[in-house]
């Protein structure tokens, strides 16, 4: 094989091991973003899309706005009941939150791309299943989150409105 060729191909190793620093980024951008009045569900929101945006982009995906969206909606109460804790102005509980829920989001959407991004609504139970269990892995790794060098980099366009 081209040695080239070898070298764009990447391992599944090497794909889990960049997804996993997206979902640790975002997470850690989360935990800025949630105190943030107002403004900071906008961008939380936006920070979870432009996250699969850059998932789907590891797995060479077109990315799809409105599926993406779908997908996030598709979690249902599991997600946006979370979401709205974060509405609570209370940093010691917004930040552990929204970083669970960013990180989560991450982790189902992975599994999602990976499954080559089926009807949503045909597996919403599937992705949610995957969404609890990365919610509960989390909560080991939420101090480090906080000191994620990258947190105070956007994914993308925090202001962006998206249609869920």
């Amino acid at each position: 094989m081209n040695e080239d060729l070898m070298k764009v191909i990447k391992s599944e190793e090497e794909i889990e091991q960049e997804v996993e620093s997206l979902c640790r980024w975002a997470a850690a951008r989360a935990g800025v973003i949630v105190v943030a009045p107002i403004l900071g569900q906008i961008a939380l929101a936006a920070n979870e899309i432009y996250l699969i945006k850059r998932i789907a982009n590891v797995y060479d995906k077109k990315f799809d706005e409105t599926a993406s969206c779908a997908f996030v909606g598709a979690l249902g109460g599991t997600f946006v009941g979370q979401s709205l804790a974060t509405l609570i102005p209370f940093p010691p509980l917004q930040i552990p939150i929204g970083m669970a829920v960013t990180y989560a989001v991450g982790k189902a959407a992975n599994a999602w791309i990976k499954d080559d991004m089926p009807d949503i609504n045909e597996y919403a139970d599937k992705y949610k299943d995957i969404f609890n269990k990365a919610k509960e892995d989390v909560k080991n790794i939420i101090p480090s989150l906080k000191n994620n060098p990258d947190k105070d980099k956007p994914l993308g366009d925090e202001d962006k409105k998206f249609k869920f």
